[in-house]
């Protein structure tokens, strides 16, 4: 049977209190609270959807939303009828998953673990859409508790991406399908989640030593993308990350490269796949076009980075 739930049925003054009481009946015992200025919902209202559906002993849901912290503290912990694990898959938005000692940041396209045995925080910046499977922990691997959770996982490779890809999969079908066959698509979802966090350490799961380095990945990746028109410096880029800056340097100290010297690698790469593709533009164009100061700065760069000036890159290349 699906249940959906939809804020907008409910007068505004009401849909704060609808949602977290649907948050509750849907999953577990969660406290929402608003991101920024207090009382934000009040006025205006909530806009929030769920639709539900049980999967045999599982239970999937699609969540749609606004930003918003979600709070699964000592009192929801307390609360608990039974113990269920949380598997996350973001299909919008992006999310700061803390639990324990271990952040994660999700954002589209990758998927989280919590445990709702203790406590964790959902901290959502934007507008978000999810799909959320509950385990029963009583089912799981011992690992997806200890070793997985609070951790980012890509939705787009290896054994991760068959987990995603079985999510996706099993929730899109279970609108069309009988109970029977809902509980075949939860048996074939835990099959493979078993899977996954049988797999070697190394290959499974991000160890707690690098799990900075999730995160470190998404920095840079979102880098990459504005180093031409947008603003890398370290204070715009912590902010699009909610963390502070001094967080974003704390990031890259057990790293090979600091923050500032990372973003100059990726310029340096950038220029350097420009000078290999016969665009025709002159050094001192890609200089600019790239973010460096001048000429004399590009040469710099590229003798500390690729240890050669970019004319000698562009003839070994050539």
């Amino acid at each position: 049977m699906t249940l959906c739930w939809d804020t907008s049925t409910r007068p505004p003054a009401e849909q704060y209190a609808y949602w977290r009481h649907t948050l509750c009946d849907a999953f577990t015992p969660l406290r929402p609270v608003e991101r920024g200025q207090r009382d934000a919902w009040r006025q205006p209202g909530l806009p929030g959807t769920v639709t539900s559906q049980h999967l045999g002993a599982l239970n999937a849901a699609e969540i749609a939303t606004c930003a918003q912290t979600i709070h699964h503290g000592r009192a929801e912990v307390e609360r608990l009828e039974e113990e269920v694990v949380f598997v996350n898959l973001m299909l919008r938005g992006r999310c700061i998953v803390r639990q324990g000692r271990s952040e994660a940041f999700s954002p589209a396209g990758t998927f989280t673990i919590v445990d709702a045995a203790e406590e964790f925080v959902l901290d959502y910046l934007d507008p978000w859409a999810s799909v959320s499977f509950r385990v029963p922990s009583a089912r799981l691997h011992h690992r997806v508790q200890q070793d997985l959770r609070a951790t980012t996982f890509s939705a787009l490779t290896g054994m991760s991406a068959v987990l995603a890809d079985s999510m996706r999969s099993a929730w899109s079908a279970s609108t069309s399908v009988d109970e029977a066959q809902r509980a075949v698509l939860g048996g074939v979802f835990e099959t493979i989640l078993d899977a996954f966090a049988e797999r070697t350490p190394v290959e499974a799961f991000v160890v707690s030593e690098s799990r900075g380095a999730a995160l470190r990945t998404s920095i840079e990746r979102y880098v990459a993308q504005q180093l031409r028109f947008g603003d890398v410096s370290p204070t715009a880029t912590a902010a699009r990350f909610a963390i502070s800056p001094r967080k974003l340097h704390q990031l890259y100290e057990g790293a090979a490269m600091s923050f500032s010297q990372t973003v100059m690698r990726l310029r340096v790469e950038h220029c350097a796949a420009e000078l290999t593709a016969s665009t025709g533009m002159t050094l001192t164009d890609l200089a600019a076009r790239w973010g460096f100061a001048d000429l004399s700065h590009l040469n710099r760069a590229f003798r500390t980075y690729l240890g050669m000036s970019p004319r000698e890159y562009r003839s070994v290349a050539a």
